[in-house]
């Protein structure tokens, strides 16, 4: 098979594993934000496949380009593509150039989402954790601080 015809197999397969990768990513977010433990387990594993598969495959690209052009850099895919003087290569390069920019952004968005509801449950947790010994300040009807013994005392009785 002629290296250019290698090379529209190996983008189109990206192209391919990316689209799909874009969906596991936007399934994973609704997962996040529906705190749906059991799908976001799921999907990980479906990420996990799909990264490896991507990984596969850019080695792949890369090595193809390397044998043929003597480098395997982005510019240099856009050197070996050039010289073909073929749309439908560059037209297959630009699309897995932005799948890959919108595959970044939602790892990115998911990874915050993550973080931030992982802040959340360690404020959760530092409530639960305080004791009455260490209980923030609490002042008495006449603004005063009130002492340690006042702190657990009962407010009332039923």
């Amino acid at each position: 098979m002629p290296m250019q015809e290698q090379l529209q197999a190996l983008l189109d397969q990206e192209i391919e594993n990316l689209q799909t990768l874009l969906g596991i990513l936007h399934r994973e977010h609704d997962a996040l934000v529906n705190a749906d433990v059991d799908a976001i387990e799921r999907i990980t594993q479906s990420k996990n496949q799909a990264l490896t598969a991507q990984a596969e495959l850019t080695r792949s690209r890369r090595h193809l380009v390397q044998t043929a052009w003597g480098s395997d850099t982005d510019e240099s895919l856009e050197q070996y593509i050039a010289s073909f003087d073929d749309q439908s290569l560059w037209h297959s390069f630009s699309r897995l150039s932005a799948l890959a920019m919108q595959c970044n952004d939602s790892n990115r968005t998911n990874g915050r989402l993550i973080a931030h509801k992982q802040q959340q449950t360690r404020d959760a947790l530092d409530i639960l954790r305080r004791t009455d010994s260490a209980a923030t300040t609490t002042y008495s009807h006449s603004g005063r601080a009130a002492g340690s013994e006042q702190a657990g005392r009962t407010l009332g009785k039923a």
